[in-house]
């Protein structure tokens, strides 16, 4: 009996502390929202109570007296800007501030200070470089702070990006233009240059083209509200005669000028001086037409019109011969006699050109033409335009231009 007894007692001792231990670790639970006990009880005065108990009314708060957006304007490619915007604290606690990412590595954000006492302001200074193609420019960074309401502010940079010179339009193309009729070409120049600018007489990359160019530069009255800004303006016209070789044409158009005021440094061959800086812009088309060759894996048309026939690097001492086609179509194909114009190197290469056989709407003529071995090597591997042998196919019609079969080769002495 006793031995029951005392272990009643012991068990009953043993549940009270199980009892006070459990009640102490889970019967009552106060998380950020107010106390709840283990029945899950809460209520807004203990809710809000916790609340006050864990937030302090005093929070820093951001204010951007210019605000967070600069329009440069007008800046050049690769110029570099810098602007300054304004940051104040106009809350009742401390802010904090640090720079975070921007855009592109072309823009950058320095900060002059990143602990702000209430009513505090300072500085975030934003510099960039104009890295881009298009003509307009727009970068930001970021700039966070532990104003609960504004975590992350953005500083917005735009403006328009013009260069000293803008073309309109900026590559001329006139696409494809039949052999027998004349090209013609016009393009305005907006200069945004501080100074003055007087444009000299343009003239093409090509000789070729020059001699069959006529060029009218007149200044040009600023309407569009686009180029606003510029300071000057030309209209430049040019007019190709039909005489063009046929073919892919790639070439520049050169517009020297001068700055009003400044004397130019740079003397021509002839003892003159001339422009010390030119504007340049590209000039793509094709020339086609009547006379043509059918290409093949060695027979290639090239860029400035013409074809190249490629023989490559010959090691037998004999002639070599190849044969080609030539094709004559159109309107004018009867009114046309094709024949050999020149030929070089003479002695070396031999061109034949036999009568032609009539298909369709066309006339094929079959070139036949053989290189053969002097006395020396022979190298013409196209390291140049005139590094070449030269068949010239002519006609007696001026509406037919004459063609231009260049021969790339490599030939050993006999």
């Amino acid at each position: 009996m006793k031995t029951l007894l005392a272990c009643l007692i012991v068990a009953g001792i043993g549940a009270a502390i199980a009892y006070n231990i459990n009640e102490s670790n889970y019967g009552h639970y106060e998380p950020h929202f107010g106390p709840i006990d283990y029945e899950g009880k809460t209520t807004a005065a203990n809710a809000m109570a916790a609340l006050k108990k864990e937030w302090s009314e005093d929070v820093p708060e951001v204010e951007l007296p210019d605000g967070n957006e600069h329009d440069f304007g007008i800046m050049q490619p690769d110029e570099e800007g810098e602007h300054t915007f304004r940051v104040k604290n106009v809350g009742d606690a401390p802010l904090t501030l640090k720079i975070g990412a921007s855009t592109c590595k072309c823009t950058v954000g320095t900060l002059e200070n990143e602990s702000l006492a209430p009513g505090e302001e300072t500085e975030v200074k934003m510099t960039w470089t104009v890295k881009t193609n298009e003509t307009t420019f727009g970068q930001s960074a970021e700039l966070r702070t532990n104003d609960p309401t504004q975590v992350a502010i953005r500083f917005e940079i735009t403006g328009k990006v013009v260069r000293q010179v803008q073309l309109v339009p900026e590559t001329l193309t006139f696409k494809e233009v039949a052999s027998g009729e004349p090209i013609e070409l016009e393009l305005k120049v907006y200069s945004y240059m501080g100074n003055e600018i007087q444009l000299g007489q343009p003239k093409f990359s090509s000789e070729d083209m020059n001699e069959l160019a006529e060029f009218e530069v007149t200044p040009l009255e600023i309407e569009d509200e686009e180029h606003a800004e510029a300071t000057q303006a030309f209209l430049v016209k040019a007019t190709i005669a039909p005489g063009l070789e046929q073919g892919p044409v790639s070439q520049n158009l050169l517009m020297p000028f001068n700055k009003v005021g400044e004397e130019a440094t740079s003397v021509s061959d002839d003892g003159e001086t001339e422009p010390d800086e030119s504007i340049v812009a590209a000039v793509t088309g094709r020339i086609v037409g009547v006379l043509s060759m059918l290409e093949s894996n060695k027979l290639t048309g090239v860029t400035g019109g013409g074809y190249i026939y490629d023989f490559g690097k010959i090691t037998e001492q004999g002639p070599q011969t190849a044969k080609a086609f030539v094709v004559l179509k159109g309107p004018e194909r009867d009114k046309t006699t094709l024949s050999i114009g020149e030929v070089s190197p003479e002695g070396v290469v031999e061109a034949k050109l036999n009568k032609p056989i009539q298909k369709g709407s066309m006339s094929l003529y079959s070139l036949e033409f053989t290189l053969t071995p002097g006395d020396e090597k022979i190298d013409r591997l196209g390291m140049n335009r005139e590094d070449y042998g030269l068949v010239t196919i002519v006609s007696d019609n001026p509406n037919v231009p004459s063609m231009k079969l260049r021969l790339k080769f490599s030939l050993p002495a006999r």
